[in-house]
């Protein structure tokens, strides 16, 4: 048993990073509160011998004695919550931070592979209690000591009590433990349970719309209903064993307590023992079983927390599919040159893109387009370094990305993507995430074409805005977006089909504001809007991976068939689709 208590316990130290002082701390004060709980049955019996003796002085110096212990044991006790405290705290804190930063380093995958439903109970739960179990840890030990410390006082009074009790702990012990273990079993499958069902109602949330026109309430309910019953079965199973644990021990308890009073009073009525000896035995024979409680409720509970100690691992041990490339160049003098050599990228066996050459000059404005599935969005994750080319080398002013270091080059490369992404708060502190400059927010909403619209609003720029920003449109959550990116102020922008949700007049403000951005930073835009090809300084075509045209808008109207279905497609379809993306 100890061996696997043993094997949690590495398992936690090598998980969570604990302040060595906080943690001798918290476990020194434990033992010295705990030894002092101990002593007083022994204190307090000698008082009642000293008063059937009538010995005036001797129960005056125990009283003494014993008030002072009781206030040493108050007085540890309260270091010992208090230390524990700050342990808990500063070992949930680094857990949080070492979370999070996992979660900032992963990779696409990463959302198709990890139950978001497991995530959401580690931040909430597991976390919070793996902070805890640095004093399960000190509890197991020190209830050990306690139990053993009973014993061997109690053997020195009457080996035969001793023995009684040596055997009880043993008993309850052991019966605790094996259906603590069957506990803890149905637990880690009823969790396993709650995550599936808080992972489902997760994914309804993100598809309400489609649930509400669909009307799938009736399906989806019963297969709520069905993950429910399943962690029912299991919480059940749970019941079962803690009501069968806790009404086996009266089996234990109250027989033992009856022969231990029992042997006291013969020992009493022979002479050898004294009243004060049966005050401390059935005192200690109460702790003894609390201590023993305390001992298995450690170990029950340290199980459970290796359980969520091996949720937590199984996030921080993620390995991404690709590892990605960061140097240790710290250059921050960059123009904003692009450059695409022989470039090309596979992905789980098929070929993306093959063969990319292109270069794009710092303040220009260059277009990607191309027919869905031709390769654009991974061309941005390459810029981006979310992928690696499996062929070929990208450079930034003529110096491998790679060799660029993950801070500086976040810092000169942004991005707008086509779905913006809006925390919830407000319009200030999303802003704020970037740049807490006022001065350059209000610049940069100026330019982006929203602060006009942000003065309308009757808490302006401290209007909080729902999740994803559901309470303003999606050109104006797209705005803000692109507000927030021109906040970077880096030097390279990339712009993912950000005219896809706003409404015609806003989209028609893009090509002068993309026109204010160049004048400072390079641009590349994925789009496919005729009016924003046409506003290009250069257009890049691709199909089906490859670049099979590249020049100006009217050059590539004379040279390309490709380019020239595409004006005419879009340009058919643009009224439809502008209808029923108006905002």
């Amino acid at each position: 048993m100890f061996r696997e208590e043993l094997k949690y316990i590495k398992d936690y130290f090598r998980v969570v990073e604990l302040n060595p002082w906080l943690f001798s701390a918290n476990f020194i004060t434990s033992v010295i509160y705990k030894i002092l709980d101990v002593t007083r049955p022994f204190i307090a019996a000698q008082i009642i011998d000293r008063l059937t003796e009538q010995d005036a002085t001797g129960t005056v110096h125990a009283i003494i004695l014993y008030t002072v212990i009781y206030v040493a044991y108050r007085f540890f006790l309260f270091l010992n919550w208090r230390t524990y405290s700050w342990n808990v705290s500063y070992c949930y804190l680094k857990l949080q931070d070492k979370l999070f930063n996992k979660i900032l380093s992963v990779d696409h995958s990463f959302k198709k592979k990890v139950n978001r439903g497991r995530l959401l109970n580690i931040i909430g739960n597991d976390l919070f209690e793996i902070g805890e179990m640095n004093d399960e840890i000190s509890e197991l030990i020190t209830s050990i000591f306690q139990v053993i410390f009973i014993i061997a006082i109690s053997a020195f009074y009457s080996p035969l009590i001793a023995i009684i009790m040596a055997v009880s702990v043993t008993a309850y012990s052991h019966m605790r433990t094996r259906h603590d273990r069957k506990y803890n079993y149905y637990w880690w499958r009823s969790q396993s349970e709650n995550d599936n069902y808080s992972n489902f109602l997760n994914q309804i949330l993100t598809g309400l719309q489609e649930v509400k026109v669909f009307n799938l309430k009736r399906p989806l309910h019963e297969r709520l209903d069905m993950l429910q019953k399943r962690y029912d079965k299991n919480y059940m199973a749970q019941r079962r064993e803690t009501t069968a644990r806790d009404n086996d021990i009266r089996f234990i308890y109250y027989p033992v307590r009856a022969i231990i009073l029992l042997i006291c009073i013969a020992m009493i009525a022979n002479g050898h023992m004294e009243v004060g000896s049966l005050v401390m035995f059935y005192t200690y024979h109460q702790q003894l079983l609390t201590y023993a409680k305390n001992f298995t409720d450690s170990t029950i509970a340290i199980r459970l927390n290796d359980a969520a100690i091996r949720r937590l691992t199984s996030i921080l041990n993620y390995k991404a599919d690709e590892k990605y490339q960061f140097g240790n160049l710290d250059l921050d003098d960059v123009r904003g040159e692009v450059t695409f050599k022989n470039v090309s990228l596979s992905l789980g066996g098929h070929q993306i893109l093959k063969n990319l050459n292109f270069k794009v000059h710092p303040h220009e404005f260059v277009a990607i387009v191309g027919y869905p599935g031709s390769g654009k969005t991974k061309l941005f994750d390459l810029i981006l370094r979310l992928n690696q080319p499996t062929k070929g080398k990208i450079y930034l002013d003529n110096i491998n990305i790679n060799e660029f270091s993950k801070e500086i080059y976040t810092a000169n490369v942004a991005v707008a993507n086509q779905i913006p992404f809006i925390f919830n708060t407000s319009i200030r502190k999303n802003l704020n995430f970037i740049d807490t400059d006022i001065k350059h927010q209000i610049e940069a909403c100026k330019i982006a074409g929203i602060h006009s619209f942000i003065e309308t609003l009757p808490m302006g720029y401290n209007t909080i805005l729902r999740e994803n920003g559901g309470n303003i449109s999606g050109g104006q959550r797209q705005m803000i977006s692109i507000a927030r990116t021109i906040l970077t102020n880096a030097e390279v922008f990339l712009l993912d089909d950000v005219t896809t949700s706003l409404d015609p007049d806003t989209a028609k403000l893009v090509p002068g504001l993309i026109q204010r951005i160049k004048n400072k930073h390079t641009v590349i835009m994925v789009t496919k809007k005729p009016e924003l090809m046409r506003a290009a300084d250069r257009i890049i075509v691709l199909d089906h991976g490859k670049i099979v045209a590249s020049g100006t808008h009217e050059k590539l109207l004379e040279r390309s068939a490709l380019y020239r279905s595409m004006q005419t497609l879009r340009s058919s379809d643009s009224n439809d689709l502008e209808d029923e993306e108006i905002v």
